[in-house]
């Protein structure tokens, strides 16, 4: 097995760990009389109808995972994803992600709709992921779409964190920030797939719901899935070891508190697995084409920090890596003699900002499409003889 084999062989198990499917069989249960959700019983007749409603990467999985689970105890609902798809029971529109589109307010005025319609003796389960503040929007009166776009665009090239850009997005905003709760007359419970650093409820896709009337359950997040590849490799390596989930510096940062992790454990250990979770920011300085994953990976390819034992994947778990279509990108000893065989220049690729276009020359370029899930990114270093 190739290199390149071993470390997506690994990236698939994280996946694997908080994928759809799993996660939503793991928080909801129906039985004869009963509805269970995070562990907490509801009787089927304290309540008239249930709904479902679900925004996000992960929207459309997480919903079709649902519709499997509950079946035809679902009444209604909107889900709203950027993937294609049809579901039995509920309404599914696709929306535009990373920036705000005409969609994605169409999206919103469909779910406000939709959700004024239960009443105060129905339930509903809301299912939100990363990727719903660019879904749906509902901006203040006297700002134009156009107005959101410029102001998303410019946040976005920015490389602010997704904390100050949320902050932003909720200031300009009638659905973020709570403000999407105040439709609902309906008792409900939100179950969240985090996609930011700590888990922050306030932050996770602009917090749509979170006015103090709903309770939000982490269902699953960067940890959860890190862990699975751990028990996965530990048993290959001498050691394995979770560096951090909260991962959240510039790239340049990153780069250098990565390789001092490298060069410690290299001079200790014959074989080892380390791993790293969180998110990098990054300024877009040119009109290349690439995103933070594969910029983290061109500038730790420029510190040589490669042995013929070490290779390295730095992924998205969303499948998407800014304005790429790739999820990330490989590394390894191998990629040196291929670069100066094509006269590649990495850091003229890293001033333009096209990450992609140079790993893509390459062929080591990390491309699979969406997920269907999001729990930020992923970078794992293998040392394996």
């Amino acid at each position: 097995m190739s290199k390149k084999e071993k470390l997506t062989k690994l990236y698939y198990q994280a996946l694997k760990a908080i994928e759809a499917d799993e996660i939503i069989r793991q928080n909801i249960r129906l039985t004869s009389k009963n509805f269970y959700i995070h562990g907490v019983k509801y009787p089927l007749k304290s309540f008239n109808n249930l709904y479902i409603f679900a925004v996000g990467k992960a929207g459309y999985s997480m919903a079709k995972a649902c519709e499997d689970v509950l079946g035809g105890q679902i009444k209604g609902g909107v889900v709203i994803s950027h993937q294609k798809g049809q579901l039995k029971y509920l309404k599914h529109r696709t929306s535009t992600h990373p920036l705000v589109s005409k969609k994605s307010i169409e999206s919103a005025d469909l779910m406000i709709t939709e959700m004024q319609k239960m009443k105060q003796e129905d339930r509903f389960i809301f299912l939100l992921s990363g990727g719903a503040s660019a879904m749906i929007e509902k901006p203040i009166d006297g700002l134009s779409l156009e107005d959101v776009q410029k102001i998303s665009s410019a946040l976005l090239g920015s490389g602010i964190d997704i904390k100050a850009l949320n902050s932003v997005r909720k200031s300009i905003s009638q659905i973020k920030g709570g403000k999407l709760a105040n439709f609902v007359k309906a008792k409900g419970d939100v179950l969240v797939l985090s996609d930011v650093i700590g888990d922050d409820l306030n932050t996770i896709g602009s917090s749509p719901m979170m006015n103090g009337a709903f309770e939000h359950y982490i269902i699953g997040n960067n940890g959860i899935a890190l862990e699975a590849v751990k028990k996965q490799i530990e048993k290959r390596v001498e050691k394995t070891k979770i560096i951090t989930t909260t991962l959240n510096k510039s790239s340049q940062e990153a780069t250098e508190y990565i390789v001092k992790k490298i060069k410690k454990y290299d001079k200790k250990y014959e074989s080892f697995c380390l791993l790293f979770g969180g998110e990098t920011t990054t300024t877009v300085k040119g009109l290349g084409r690439g995103g933070r994953n594969q910029e983290l990976a061109l500038r730790l390819l420029l510190q040589e920090v490669m042995t013929q034992d070490i290779s390295i994947l730095c992924a998205g778990s969303d499948g998407i890596d800014g304005n790429s279509p790739a999820t990330g990108a490989f590394l390894d000893f191998d990629i040196y003699k291929k670069m100066k065989e094509q006269a590649l220049n990495p850091k003229e690729y890293l001033k333009n900002s096209d990450s992609y276009g140079f790993f893509k020359e390459l062929e080591y370029d990390f491309t699979i499409g969406a997920t269907g899930t999001n729990v930020m990114d992923f970078i794992i270093i293998l040392k394996e003889k």
